[in-house]
């Protein structure tokens, strides 16, 4: 079971996190950044740089609901004259 997706602040890939706990490390396949979920922050080891996890998620959320308008538009467009 997935608790949550987010994408990864570097590459954009996504990532599931199975589980959420203190001192967690993540990993991301594509990429390798680590980063470490400490006092509700993710740490990235490299550069100490810290995202929030809201940060993660509404990055994924605004490029699928920007994907999902493209592609509602471009399938479901009917011209008015048509009817």
């Amino acid at each position: 079971m997935v608790v949550k997706l987010i994408r990864c602040p570097y590459c954009g890939e996504e990532i599931e996190l199975r589980d959420l706990y203190e001192g967690m490390e993540v990993q991301c396949t594509l990429c390798g950044a680590v980063m470490i979920y400490q006092n509700g922050k993710f740490l990235h080891l490299d550069t100490n740089e810290e995202y929030e996890l809201e940060e993660l998620e509404e990055e994924m959320e605004e490029e699928f609901e920007e994907e999902f308008e493209e592609e509602f538009e471009e399938d479901y467009y009917f011209e008015e004259d048509e009817y």
